[in-house]
This record gives structure tokens, C-alpha cells and sequence, in this order.
């Protein structure tokens, strides 16, 4: 923007239009280039996201914890959820207990 904003005060106003129009496809082509590379940041994020509940779903199932093992269904992910939610709530409710004993 601070480029353009100077070539524009330094054009002369006959060329100004061309000016003009040769920034407005320089920027298009910067905004589709942002746009594509947030969305193969996005997509590699998703991949980094999808190994990670494939490892925690492998540790799960491995120390043998019912109910997981690795999974792409949905609904099958969506109980796993359910599962880890219950485990965490039910082991916030056993140190909370330790700590009225103590």
C-alpha cells in the first residue's frame, strides 16, 4: 500500500489510470496468492490435527482404555470425545475428593 500510495504521488496524472489499474491486479494477485496459501496452511493443520487423534486414539487403545482405537467415523470420534470428557470429569471429581481428605 505505502508503494503504491508513493508511485501514485510521483505519476503523472495522464498515466495515473494505468497506474491505478496495473496495482489493482497486483494486489489481486497477492490476495488469491494469501488466499492459497491460507488455505494449504489450513490444510496442513487439519492433517497435523487428524495424526494427532490418531496417536492419542493408538495410546489409548494400547494402555487399554474400553472403547478406543483408531478411527475416522464420526460418530465413532464422537463417542471417544464423550469417553475422554466422562475420564477427565470423573478424575476432577477423585482430586477433589483427595483434597477435601487432606
Amino acid at each position: 500500500f505505502h508503494r503504491h500510495k508513493e508511485a501514485q504521488q510521483c505519476c503523472r496524472p495522464h498515466n495515473l489510470p494505468l497506474l491505478r489499474a496495473a496495482q489493482q491486479r497486483e494486489m489481486e494477485a497477492v490476495e488469491q496468492r494469501i488466499r492459497e496459501e491460507q488455505r494449504m496452511m489450513d490444510e496442513k493443520i487439519v492433517l497435523e490435527l487428524d495424526q494427532k487423534v490418531i496417536d492419542q486414539q493408538s495410546t489409548l487403545e494400547k494402555a487399554g482404555v474400553s472403547g478406543f482405537y483408531i478411527t475416522t467415523n464420526p460418530q465413532e470420534l464422537t463417542l471417544q470425545m464423550n469417553l475422554l470428557e466422562l475420564i477427565r470429569k470423573l478424575q476432577q471429581k477423585e482430586s477433589e475428593s483427595e483434597k477435601a481428605f487432606s
